[in-house]
């Protein structure tokens, strides 16, 4: 053997190399079998992701087990020797995933009988199972709720729970838990029933046992007022996810200064503008704010101007009122290099009308004060009168060279509708080639209309890939012929791309 395979760390990349299949894991064993000193790395690779607990599960003898129904059952009582075996096979997983009870799993491996968890619970008094775990994705019934210990280790640093809803008196212990034995969590995501008092103030102290490691949080389905205290007192919060936030009235100003991921999903209530404002602004670089109450777009803007010049991914739906004020604001953010800004149709309790409703100056001048964008999406959720034009393509293939993605209904009337077009860049030859090649490779037109002249599918199609020559993919949401017509445009980009390569390749050499 050669000898830089008697070296740890190159053997063990060497296994993180296999890909994760069946084939992958023959090849480990194999590779495994070829020296005892590589036996030790290479097993701890093979057996540290378990995504489903049935799978170690299934390495107990065959006459000890069975799957009936999808569901895993122990058949027979196993002696010592049998399990200390088992235990080798745990003491190596560092990812380990727990299904709901009597589930399948994403992965098609089969559920778990409570009297299997049973089992393995007294067993684990005897020795622990998982002396190497940091990650644990588990989803579990009330039956399994009580054997929450069985799985819960001090070496957890990822914990990923989801507890069903609807009994809290069992909600309340099993967070406690979580609370003495998880002291040194990294990223903490919850999908339980925060609504009770009891055990939202125990989602605090639970938050607060590891202040001084975690550094993502993801809460669902619902964010409480008492929680809030314990994540402004975080010091390291690097990402934030929360659904349904309730913001207190008083927010701390304390919030984490390495924050960089922000994302508010559903009901926010009246204290957002608030809550944005003491956002820190050194490295906040992802907002999305969506799936909520309908939200003056400038007045969102103003709230995170602080994060303007690091902000560089923008998420807000619904919105409303796109006007000249929410442009220059938009434009100030000056590093933002993905927006997607999707309106809704007016709130009667909030008066507002939807006027979603970007002009070609609008977009102009976002192309302008955003050249370096990459992914541009401007929704309306309703379907608005008012329509940019042909002109709003032209002017972002020209000052926004990075753009890629692109979504806006556009009325391409000002190229296939009349003689004398309306912009002077579209008169008599077509569009004006930009001066920068366009990178744009996907345009969504949603339900943008065409016009009932002659060839009016080719004239588009031709004037799509003018002016943007690496243009794959064309998506749009119409219905009946429009339908029909849209999905011939797709077929004539196809057709452009292909002349164009064909006349590329034969143009003589300089």
């Amino acid at each position: 053997m050669h000898q830089l395979l008697r070296l740890e760390e190159l053997v063990r990349k060497i296994s993180n190399s296999a890909e994760p299949t069946s084939q992958g894991s023959a090849s480990l064993l194999a590779f495994a079998c070829c020296c005892k000193s590589l036996e030790g790395p290479v097993m701890d690779v093979l057996w540290q992701r378990q995504v489903h607990l049935s799978t170690i599960l299934q390495s107990l003898p065959a006459d000890s087990w069975t799957i009936t129904e999808d569901v895993f059952f122990l058949s027979r009582n196993l002696s010592p020797d049998e399990w200390q075996r088992f235990k080798r096979y745990t003491a190596r997983v560092t990812v380990l995933g727990v299904p709901n009870t009597y589930s399948r799993s994403s992965h098609r491996s089969a559920g778990i009988s409570t009297d299997t968890i049973q089992l393995l619970a007294m067993e684990s008094q005897r020795g622990e199972f998982w002396p190497r775990l940091s990650l644990l994705k588990c989803d579990i019934g009330w039956s399994i709720v009580p054997f929450l210990s069985l799985f819960l280790t001090p070496t957890i640093t990822d914990l990923r729970l989801i507890l069903p809803r609807g009994d809290n008196r069992l909600l309340q212990p099993a967070l406690s838990l979580i609370t003495h034995t998880c002291r040194q969590l990294q990223v903490l995501k919850l999908d339980v029933d925060t609504s009770c008092p009891l055990s939202s103030c125990e989602t605090g102290r639970l938050i607060s046992a590891s202040r001084n490691t975690l550094h993502h949080i993801d809460i669902k389905p619902l964010t409480p007022s008492e929680i809030f205290p314990a994540i402004f007192d975080l010091p390291r919060l690097r990402g934030l996810v929360l659904q349904e936030p309730r913001f207190p009235n008083q927010i701390s100003p304390q919030i984490s200064t390495c924050l960089e991921t922000i994302h508010l999903i559903g009901k926010h209530g009246p204290n957002l503008s608030q809550f944005l404002v003491h956002l820190p602004s050194r490295k906040l670089a992802d907002v999305a704010i969506y799936r909520g109450e309908i939200i003056q777009l400038s007045q969102l803007l103003d709230s995170l101007r602080g994060a303007a010049t690091t902000t560089t991914t923008l998420y807000l739906s619904p919105t409303a009122a796109f006007d000249r004020s929410s442009v220059t604001l938009l434009c100030s953010f000056t590093k933002l290099t993905s927006i997607r800004i999707f309106c809704g149709c007016g709130d009667r309790e909030q008066n507002y009308p939807c006027s979603f409703q970007p002009t070609d100056e609008d977009i102009t001048d976002i192309g302008k004060g955003l050249p370096h964008i990459r992914t541009l999406v401007l929704g309306p959720a309703c379907r608005s009168p008012r329509l940019a034009t042909f002109v709003s393509l032209l002017s972002l293939s020209r000052t926004c060279s990075y753009l890629e993605n692109l979504s806006i209904r556009v009325d391409f009337m000002s190229i296939v509708g009349s003689d004398q077009p309306d912009h002077p860049s579209l008169r008599v030859n077509g569009p004006r080639l930009p001066r920068k090649r366009s990178r744009l490779s996907m345009l969504a037109v949603g339900s943008s209309p065409l016009p009932n002249t002659p060839h009016c599918e080719w004239i588009v199609a031709l004037a799509l890939v003018s002016i943007f020559p690496f243009i794959k993919t064309l998506h749009f949401d119409c219905a009946g012929e429009m339908n029909n017509r849209w999905a011939q445009v797709r077929r004539d980009i196809l057709a452009c791309r292909r002349i164009m390569d064909i006349t590329h390749a034969a143009a003589p050499v300089p």
